[in-house]
């Protein structure tokens, strides 16, 4: 591991363990939260510099992403490395590193002083794993950090939960057999192209290498855990919860694409709209934004998987990336504040994708004249995102900025400055188009129908829902919610499943007892065997 890579693994590793000590040995919560700050501020310095350092050079992204030679079907990649740096890992590495520093700076205000360090020390443990896992050259290397990923996920839940619902486990079960999946494309693409080839995974893998990243990042089946965690978790959850789908999303950017038939990319890319569109509904429904938040990065996600089917590269890391910096602000804005309310705007405005902000270039891997619907789906999608967006941020529940203490005041806003700021230093120099203009009918439609939306659903009164417009529109949303997650959850295929393995158990247990239990055919035969052996023998004569 070269120096990129080891020196910020090393700061947080010391880190971490000076956390430890600090919370065994003589308790201080400002020594153990100035220890995080320090290697979060530092690891995201250290990743913004690379970009500037004369002996590093970052490799475009049109070079990233070695072409496929047609006639082998073989996706070259860098023979014998194990991490690197190029226009695919670089922006993820600068999301994952704000993504610690925007949850160090607002989650504070929300923890127990007694059990915080020990949060910090596992914020620190899952941020190293994305760090290395985003910036993997190598299927292999990529899977042992899903696995590490889950074990501490699994870990961290008993440990401050104490008690496992049973949606993080269908969650769990869900990644994990993306997991098992993923191994799998691998053993197939090292059985065709053997395993010292060089190659990222192999054409006819490929497909099932997209599949496992559907799986692990909730999008088929919809599996959405930490939406129940108590207000003192909330950081611990948005970490698990954005980290978990950023190690997936350099694998999209990489893997060949050319052996899947036009046919299932339709398919599949109506799928994804159907997800980002359920995913947008349920952050929209939600009771408060934390609550919803997982649905808000499933939203992104279904957006993500269309570019990565659509072979955009470029335009799907620029939605990859506002995973991390967009749905971390907004999961942790709960304390209302009248220019903290500018600051998330900015936040939600670098996500809009319009004209020269840096999502605008975004727009060229959702909207494509030959799929309009497909093209409508995602501009709604847009839309309601935004909308519940705004609705989150100008809800009056909440605690009052002024009851923080004052250190807190002065690091809370920060961690919204870092997420925009961090958002447009990625548009500017890590986006093969930075601050274009996009798609300007989408965007504008998107944006304005938010905003127009928002103060429909905030404004109209809903105690007749034969009155308003916005009463009917919240029903409407509320009963496709509830069909859509009842149909893309599968829970209805495992029910039927469970059914027939009942049904089959049944009969299976009744034919057994039939021939085997006391005077079964099984044991008539088996005399009356004897007995025409005994005769044919002559041990009756």
């Amino acid at each position: 591991m070269s120096l990129i890579w080891s020196v910020p693994v090393g700061v947080m590793l010391t880190a971490a363990v000076l956390i430890y000590i600090i919370n065994r040995g003589h308790f201080n919560i400002g020594a153990a939260w100035f220890t995080a700050i320090a290697a979060g501020l530092f690891v995201l310095g250290w990743t913004i510099s690379l970009y500037f350092r004369p002996d590093i050079q970052i490799r475009p992204i049109a070079e990233s992403v070695p072409g496929i030679l047609e006639e082998s079907g073989v996706f070259i990649g860098d023979q014998n490395s194990y991490f690197i740096l190029d226009g695919i890992s670089y922006p993820y590495m600068l999301a994952i590193s704000a993504l610690l520093v925007i949850l160090l700076m607002t989650a504070p205000s929300y923890m127990e002083p007694e059990t915080a360090p020990r949060l910090w020390l596992f914020y620190l443990l899952i941020e190293i794993i994305g760090f290395l896992s985003v910036s993997a050259d190598n299927v292999a290397l990529i899977i042992y950090g899903w696995v590490i990923f889950d074990a501490v996920d699994i870990i961290t839940q008993y440990i401050q939960v104490k008690e496992i619902r049973r949606g993080f486990l269908t969650a769990i079960g869900v990644r994990f057999a993306g997991t098992l999946l993923a191994a799998a494309s691998l053993a197939l693409s090292n059985a065709e192209l053997g395993r010292d080839s060089g190659a990222f995974v192999s054409l006819r893998a490929g497909s099932y290498l997209l599949t496992a990243c559907a799986f692990r990042m909730g999008v088929f089946p919809i599996s959405q855990p930490y939406t129940e965690m108590p207000e003192n978790r909330v950081g611990l959850g948005t970490m698990l919860r954005l980290v978990s789908v950023l190690t997936v999303m350099p694998v999209l950017s990489r893997i060949p694409l050319g052996g899947l038939r036009p046919d299932m990319r339709f398919i599949l890319g109506l799928a994804s709209a159907g997800a980002a569109l359920t995913g947008a509904v349920g952050w929209l429904l939600s009771n408060n934004s934390f609550s919803g938040i997982s649905y808000a990065a499933l939203g992104i996600c279904g957006m993500v998987f269309n570019c990565a089917l659509s072979r955009e590269q470029s335009v799907l890391i620029v939605w990859g990336v506002s995973i991390a910096l967009v749905c971390a602000p907004l999961s942790l804005y709960q304390l209302r504040n009248r220019y903290m309310n500018l600051l998330v705007f900015l936040v939600i405005l670098c996500f809009s994708g319009l004209p020269y902000t840096p999502n605008a270039f975004g727009w060229f891997g959702l909207v494509r004249s030959p799929n309009p619907v497909q093209n409508g789906l995602f501009v709604l999608t847009m839309m309601i995102l935004i909308t519940g967006a705004f609705i989150h941020v100008l809800r009056i529940e909440g605690r009052k900025f002024s009851e923080l203490e004052p250190w807190m005041r002065s690091v809370y806003p920060l961690g919204f400055v870092i997420a925009s700021g961090t958002h447009i230093f990625i548009g500017a120099t890590s986006f093969d188009m930075p601050f274009s203009l996009g798609v300007i009918p989408a965007s504008c439609i998107a944006f304005g129908g938010g905003v127009v939306l928002t103060l429909l659903f905030r404004f109209m009164p809903e105690n007749n829902r034969s009155q308003n417009a916005a009463a009917w529109g919240r029903a409407g949303m509320s009963l496709f919610w509830q069909s859509m997650q009842r149909l893309m959850d599968m829970d209805w295929l495992i029910s039927f499943i469970q059914r027939i393995s009942r049904v089959t158990e049944r009969i299976f247990l009744t034919v057994s007892s039939v021939l085997e239990d006391n005077g079964g055919i099984i044991w008539e035969f088996l005399i009356m065997a004897l007995l025409i052996a005994a005769a044919f023998s002559g041990g009756f004569l």
